[in-house]
């Protein structure tokens, strides 16, 4: 029985018919009448830094009549056990498992029991995670045997760390459900858990897979992408001025025809999507999602660089690995997770972070040193009664990779030739909040004719828009392509192909070029929502029963070859073709849903369109 598996063979026909595509567009009555039928809109906000949830019963948005109405959601007020005196309405992505694996707290509870368990000594063989959902972004050979350190350096696996943080927020809303008297059951829910956009199809095939292993049910969760869902909002919100009469302005949501830069910026990501709002008030993707791994977090890392030049890396190395240092290592990090949100400089323009005293005294005895005397040799630094002073030049400083990230980005997608009458920026997240950032984006386009706004309650725009989302997909009607998609092919020779590619194959010898990057969608293709590409696929041989097809992603929108800068294998797709009577003589077709927020993949036998089961692996496929 042959598998078909690596590169198409030669003499079957499929290295020409395989790059036979079709695009059309469909969608799913079945789909929509399961989601009709759910009481409950439910939605998580599953962030690096932080996370929290809304919902809203359905038939309120049925009922709704304007856009005030639509987002009137019930969100949940997540207390902290450090200032009891003060709700949020999101609580801090990190879980605490006890010495044994198991869940033990999330949010500020887990925050709270593993400070206390750190100050009295007590926390070794605790396992604490926090702002792990970067490994979603960073980690390029992701698989759910994936392991992820927690706080003492212990290793564990990450799908077993995200199923949990997700089954407990899941269990809190459905008890904040059984708590409003209605008799709500699980099936009852429509769950959708915002991602970012410029995750790749492996981390949200991930993502998914803990979801379902949190007990959410396949058929009942959707992905929405964090600054689509915050553009969904954003257009029905009333942030655009319109003339009444005379001088007298009114503030309206955005009219047809509105093109809008929408920047998401997070604890973990930068994520930027433009839109226009088309009629029916739906919005079309008119440039691909874009983004960096450089949000919020990143200054807090910054911090920490600057710091590690005033100790020393020998000195912080120990501060941060020492066991019994770990509580005095969370203040510090909170003391500047405070100050980088506020940045309230003093009358002579220094930010004031309180150093914990077991630092300086671990300085003093490890350089045998005074720590003010050592600080003249730095300027921009003062210590003052256990504060170090900081310039605001230093401040500015820590602030300009993530800052100059974003200009970069911002800039080279408003030069892209489609990307043209953008009439308003809106920035969203908790970090859309920083002083320097906001300034930085307005300064920028000051002189553009280009409003930079940012809505009431930034931070929960993404948990808005993700309920308005789910109950009306279609709102997004179309999307472009962040990757150029293909698969890897042996192909006959042609003139001017990489003579490293060469290859002969048969009795014949005859001539034949591998890696061929067969595309089958480029980058910044537009696509509707549901629309699908289909590939036609044939066996290689009489006997196959089975064919697997590596897909490739590319960053470049013509890549030649497989092995290009830029290309990645995403997975396999693994084809059934169980019935061999008809030998080579057979064809599956499998539909890729590329306008969607996922990739999702169905297979038919041909000419009857009987289904056959096609298996798209993109976390265990070698």
């Amino acid at each position: 029985m042959a598998s078909g598996l690596e590169e198409i063979e030669p003499d079957s026909g499929l290295e020409e018919r395989t790059s036979s595509l079709s695009i059309h567009g469909h969608r799913e009555e079945g789909e929509k009448n399961t989601r009709e039928s759910k009481i409950v809109i439910a939605a998580i906000d599953f962030g690096t830094t932080y996370s929290g949830y809304a919902y809203i019963f359905r038939d309120e948005l049925d009922k709704a009549k304007d856009s005030s109405e639509k987002s009137n959601v019930i969100y949940k007020h997540w207390q902290s056990g450090s200032d009891a005196g003060i709700c949020s309405h999101k609580t801090p992505t990190c879980l605490l498992l006890n010495s044994a694996g198991k869940f033990d707290s999330f949010g500020y509870p887990a925050e709270e029991k593993y400070y206390n368990l750190m100050n009295n000594n007590a926390h070794l063989g605790w396992r604490f995670f926090k702002r792990f959902k970067m490994i979603l972004l960073n980690e390029r050979n992701l698989t759910t045997e994936t392991k992820i350190p927690d706080d003492q350096n212990n290793i564990f696996k990450a799908i077993d760390v995200f199923a949990l943080s997700l089954k407990f927020i899941k269990e809190d809303l459905i008890r904040s459900l059984k708590r409003t008297g209605f008799d709500i059951k699980e099936k009852e829910i429509q769950w959708v858990i915002t991602i970012p956009a410029i995750w790749n199809p492996r981390s949200k095939q991930f993502m998914r897979m803990a979801a379902e292993k949190a007990g959410m049910k396949s058929k009942q969760l959707e992905f929405a992408l964090e600054p689509e869902a915050a553009a969904v909002y954003v257009k029905e919100t009333k942030v655009a001025k319109q003339r009444v009469s005379g001088d007298e302005h009114a503030l309206v949501p955005f009219s047809v025809g509105t093109r809008f830069m929408l920047l998401d910026l997070g604890g973990g990501t930068i994520d930027i999507s433009v839109k226009e709002v088309v009629p029916g008030r739906a919005l079309k993707e008119i440039h691909r999602a874009s983004g960096s791994g450089l949000g919020g977090d990143s200054i807090n890392v910054q911090f920490f660089q600057h710091l590690e030049k005033v100790f020393g890396s020998k000195v912080m190395s120990r501060f941060k690995n020492e066991n019994n240092q770990k509580a005095a290592l969370y203040d510090l990090e909170m003391e500047i997770e405070l100050k980088k949100r506020n940045l309230d400089f003093d009358q002579n323009g220094n930010l004031k972070i309180a150093i914990p005293p077991a630092l300086i005294e671990m300085f003093e005895e490890d350089e045998d040193k005074d720590f003010e005397e050592h600080l003249n040799s730095f300027p921009g630094f003062k210590f003052k009664r256990g504060k170090l002073l900081v310039n605001q030049k230093i401040i500015t400083e820590i602030f300009i990779p993530s800052v100059t990230s974003l200009i970069q980005l911002v800039r080279k997608i408003i030069a892209q030739e489609n990307v043209t009458k953008i009439s308003d920026i809106i920035m969203v997240g908790g970090f859309s909040q920083s002083p320097i950032v906001s300034k930085t984006v307005k300064d920028l386009f000051k002189h553009e004719n280009v409003n930079v706004i940012i809505p009431n309650d930034p931070d929960l725009a993404v948990l808005q828009g993700a309920v308005m989302y789910r109950y009306w997909p279609e709102v997004v009607r179309t999307r472009r392509s962040p990757y150029t998609y293909g698969t890897r092919l042996l192909r006959l020779w042609l003139d001017g192909d990489d003579e490293s590619k060469m290859t002969r194959r048969g009795k014949s010898k005859e001539v034949f070029c591998g890696d061929h990057f067969e595309k089958f969608v480029s980058l910044n293709d537009e696509f509707e929502t549901g629309q699908t590409a289909t590939i036609k696929v044939y066996p290689v041989e009489a006997d196959t029963t089975e064919m697997a097809i590596d897909v490739y992603t590319s960053d470049k929108s013509d890549p030649r070859y497989t092995t290009d800068n830029g290309c990645e294998k995403l997975g396999r797709l693994v084809v059934h073709m169980p019935d061999t009577t008809k030998g080579l003589d057979r064809r599956a077709d499998v539909t890729m849903t590329m306008g969607s927020t996922e990739i999702v993949v169905q297979g038919k036998m041909m000419p009857d369109g009987t289904p056959t089961k096609v298996v798209f692996d993109m976390l265990n496929a070698k």
